[in-house]
């Protein structure tokens, strides 16, 4: 009996893993916000056009500022108007009624960090 109890000891000892490797992008799926490679064409052009520069809202002849091309993107950028209302919601949170999801926030402000370039 105490011989079988001496060779089930290690065989069990086999069945446990040794290491486990895990990234927060397999633990959190949805958290992860790559901030690394944010393009004015890639990145920040996309989102201004499908969330501000839309019918009725920030184009020419709707809301000011005028956000259609870049020139203007990046006067707002330069005067503070895009990090207070996408970034800081002062003085409120841009697109209404809650602002971008938060990657999108995230990725604004590198892209505004690095001096909004037209990459």
């Amino acid at each position: 009996m105490r011989k079988a109890f001496l060779l089930l000891v290690p065989a069990l000892l086999l069945l446990v893993p040794g290491c486990y490797y895990d990234n927060e992008q397999e633990l959190y799926p949805g958290s992860f916000c790559d901030t690394s490679a944010v393009t004015w064409s890639g990145t920040i052009q996309p989102l201004i056009q499908s969330s501000c520069a839309i019918p009725g809202c920030h184009v020419t002849g709707a809301q000011s500022p005028d956000l259609t091309t870049y020139a203007l993107v990046k006067a707002a950028a330069d005067n503070g108007q895009l990090r207070g209302v996408i970034i800081q919601g002062v003085p409120f949170f841009m697109p209404a009624p809650l602002g971008l999801p938060s990657c999108d926030r995230s990725k604004v402000e590198a892209w505004l960090n690095a001096g909004a370039p037209n990459n």
